[in-house]
C-alpha cells in the first residue's frame, strides 16, 4: 500500500439541486442537494476530504446501474465518477496491464481487450456500468469476476491522501470488495492484469458469455439483477417459480424475460420499485422459506424502510 497527498482544488466541478434520475439506468431518483463530478485525481481527493471534514458521508455514483436512489430531495452529497474516464495499457511480453480510470465503462475496457487479443475480461461481457462500480461490487458471472483480474487499485481516502492497493491484499467475495464496505474512500484508477492471446479466442470466449445472457431484458430500463443468488440456488429461478414474472407496482414491472429484473415501463418511482421488490421477496419467502438479499445498492433509503419491505 502506497500513500500520497493531494493539493486543494477549486469547486468548478460542483453542482447544486441536480436530478439524479438522469444518471441511473432505471431512470428514477430524487434530487441531490449537491453533486460533485471530479475530473481528475486531485479534484477527487479534495472532494472526499472536504465532505468528510464537514462530518458528512457521501454516496458514489458511476454508470447508474445496480443502484436504487430514493425519491425526493437527498441531503447526502453525491460523487459522480463518470468525468474521470480513460484507458492506457502497458505491455511486458505476454503480460498486459490495462489502466482504467474509475468512470470508464467496463464495456469499453472489454472492447479494447477484444480488439487487441487481451484475455482476462471476457466474463464481463454484458455487464453494464463503470469499472469503478464493477470493482466496488465485484461484478461477475459464472465464468469469473472482476477481482480475479485486478492488479491494483488507486483510491482517494478520507484524509485527502491517495493510496495504491495491491489486488492481492484485497478480500474479494460474492458481490463484495473489502475496500468499499463502510470505508469512506472512492476508487480513482484500476489496473487489470491481462494476458496476450489470439483475438479470435478472446472474441469466442466473450460470445460464449453473451450467449448465456440472452434471457436478460437488454432493451428495457432496468438496473441489472435485483437480488443476489442465495447459496446453491438462483434468485431468478426462485422468483420465477413463485409466480413473480409480470407482477407490477405503479410503473414498475417484473420482467417477463427474467424474473430477477425489474423494469421501469411506465415512468415509475423508486417507491414503486421498492414495493414490487418487497412483494417478490415475500412470495419467495412464503413459497420456499428463502430470504433474498438485494444485489442493487439502495441510496438515500432508510435501513428500516428496506428491512420493513418483504
Amino acid at each position: 500500500m502506497k500513500r500520497s497527498s493531494s493539493p486543494e482544488m477549486p469547486d468548478s466541478f460542483v453542482r447544486n439541486n441536480i436530478s439524479l434520475a438522469q444518471y441511473t439506468t432505471w431512470g428514477v431518483g430524487g434530487a441531490a442537494g449537491i453533486l460533485f463530478s471530479p475530473r481528475n485525481r486531485d479534484e477527487l481527493s479534495v472532494t472526499v476530504k472536504r465532505i468528510l471534514e464537514e462530518d458528512k458521508g457521501f454516496f458514489v455514483l458511476g454508470g447508474g446501474s445496480n443502484v436504487l436512489i430514493s425519491d425526493g430531495d437527498i441531503e447526502t452529497p453525491f460523487i459522480l465518477t463518470t468525468e474521470m474516464s480513460g484507458m492506457s495499457a502497458r505491455v511486458s511480453g505476454n503480460d498486459i496491464f490495462l489502466d482504467c480510470l474509475a468512470g470508464t465503462r467496463l464495456s469499453s475496457a472489454l472492447s479494447l481487450s477484444v480488439r487487441n487479443g487481451w484475455s482476462g475480461l471476457e466474463f464481463a461481457a454484458g455487464i453494464p456500468g463503470t469499472v469503478g462500480g464493477a470493482v466496488a461490487c465485484n461484478s461477475g458471472a459464472s465464468s469469473g469476476y472482476v477481482g480475479q483480474a485486478v492488479q491494483k487499485i488507486v483510491t482517494a481516502e478520507a484524509d485527502g491522501s491517495v493510496v495504491e492497493w495491491s489486488g492481492r491484499e484485497i478480500d474479494w467475495g460474492y458481490r463484495r470488495c473489502s475496500l468499499f464496505g463502510d470505508e469512506m474512500r472512492v476508487a480513482y484508477k484500476i489496473t487489470f492484469a491481462l494476458r496476450l492471446s489470439e483475438k479470435n479466442d478472446v472474441a469466442r470466449a466473450m460470445k460464449t458469455v453473451m450467449d448465456k445472457r440472452t434471457s436478460q431484458p437488454v432493451s428495457s430500463r432496468t438496473a441489472g439483477c435485483v437480488f443476489k443468488n442465495p447459496p446453491g440456488d438462483s434468485a431468478g429461478r426462485l422468483l420465477d417459480a413463485s409466480g413473480c414474472k409480470g407482477m407490477t407496482a405503479g410503473g414498475a414491472r417484473v420482467s417477463e424475460a427474467h424474473a430477477n429484473f425489474i423494469e421501469n415501463y411506465g415512468n415509475c418511482t423508486a417507491a414503486d420499485i421498492l414495493s414490487l421488490a418487497s412483494s417478490c421477496r415475500r412470495r419467495v419467502r412464503e413459497k420456499f422459506g428463502a430470504a433474498l438479499d438485494f444485489e442493487i445498492r439502495t441510496l438515500g433509503i432508510p435501513e428500516e424502510a428496506i428491512h420493513a419491505q418483504g
